[in-house]
């Protein structure tokens, strides 16, 4: 089989098929979850075929990624958080490392950092890559770098699902996404043991949480300023923050716009009042900057959120799907209810 025929739409039904086969004699209903399998078992899993959901669809790996590409900060994180250093030909889309957890950093030096030419397929083609995850907006663009595009040189790749929303409609966007995503690497890298494991941390996290915000009220309201002097760069009710904010026991300013990362306007900001300001450090200004930006503007100064200072800075990857959200979430909740999530 050629390498790009597993993304031949008329192939999938037949590899999604073999795929289910291959689950059914990995789960080996008699052997207990956490036994090892025989070496020439998981050497026979690392090669079985499988398949993930990709923006709706079932994309069938027939093999482990061994020279993997992920562009986005938020992305290297997800992949650095499965312990998948060793399996990266490079990255991109980081422009300072020193953003990343210290331990993330020491697991990302001597992997090639390939941003300097951005996301193309000659620097993908350059690095050998076999598989590329990133996501619509953050990589892949139409016309340039695209999961169709890849397959013509028998390239895999995994598209974040936050992002889906850039091809086609979505009901609500969810932290639950990204366990998804998270999820299907652990499958696609065959280390669902691994991502099984910081999926079930977080959903527990998750599910304490919900049970401190049980029947919260009132929810104040959350405004979420990534950047932009005349217009601001917001979340709408499709991005990661909106999920995040509703999560902590907030709303939403701007949930309203049927959109993701989007632009909003002053006037509703104005109008609106924000109870809280959640500020997102991606270095166009420093964080700081943002927020003296937002105090030394004279029509914002009566808001509640100015007046009390009362901000909630994230670093770009924690407000950005990730390994990092959770916890970001529980730092807004523990902002916006002291009372009910008292800090650690």
């Amino acid at each position: 089989m050629r390498a790009g025929a597993v993304f031949d739409h008329k192939r999938r039904a037949g590899l999604a098929g073999l795929a289910l086969v291959a689950v059914c004699a990995l789960a080996a209903c008699s052997r207990g979850a956490d036994a090892p399998l025989p070496a020439a078992s998981a050497a026979a899993a690392a090669s079985a075929p499988v398949t993930a959901s990709v923006c709706g669809q079932a994309v069938a790996y027939p093999h482990a990624p061994q020279r993997a590409v992920a562009h986005g900060i938020n992305i290297v994180e997800m992949v650095l958080a499965l312990g998948l250093e060793g399996r990266l030909a490079g990255y991109g889309g980081v422009r300072d490392t020193a953003r990343l957890p210290p331990a993330m950093q020491a697991q990302l030096a001597g992997v090639p950092d390939l941003s300097s030419q951005g996301m193309n397929l000659e620097t993908l083609l350059g690095a050998q890559a076999d598989f590329v995850f990133s996501g619509w907006s953050y990589g892949f663009r139409a016309g340039q770098v695209t999961p169709d595009a890849l397959a013509e040189f028998g390239i895999a790749s995994y598209v974040l699902t936050e992002s889906c929303i850039r091809q086609g409609p979505r009901e609500r966007v969810s932290l639950h996404d990204t366990f998804a995503d998270l999820l299907a690497l652990g499958r696609i890298f065959r280390v669902e043991a691994r991502a099984q494991a910081l999926v079930d941390a977080q959903a527990a996290q998750l599910h304490a949480l919900r049970q401190q915000l049980q029947s919260v009220a009132p929810r104040p309201l959350v405004f979420l300023f990534d950047s932009g002097t005349d217009v601001p760069v917001t979340a709408g009710r499709y991005a990661m923050p909106h999920a995040m904010i509703e999560a902590a026991g907030g709303r939403n300013l701007f949930g309203d716009i049927p959109s993701s990362w989007t632009r909003g306007n002053w006037e509703d900001v104005i109008a609106r009042d924000p109870d809280w300001i959640v500020i997102v450090d991606n270095d166009r200004p420093a964080a700081d900057g943002k927020r003296q930006f937002l105090l030394a503007q004279p029509q914002l100064a009566h808001l509640k959120a100015v007046r009390g200072r009362r901000f909630v800075l994230l670093d770009f990857a924690e407000a950005t799907p990730g390994p990092r959200n959770v916890a970001a979430t529980l730092r807004i909740a523990r902002a916006l209810h002291p009372e009910r999530v008292p800090a650690p």
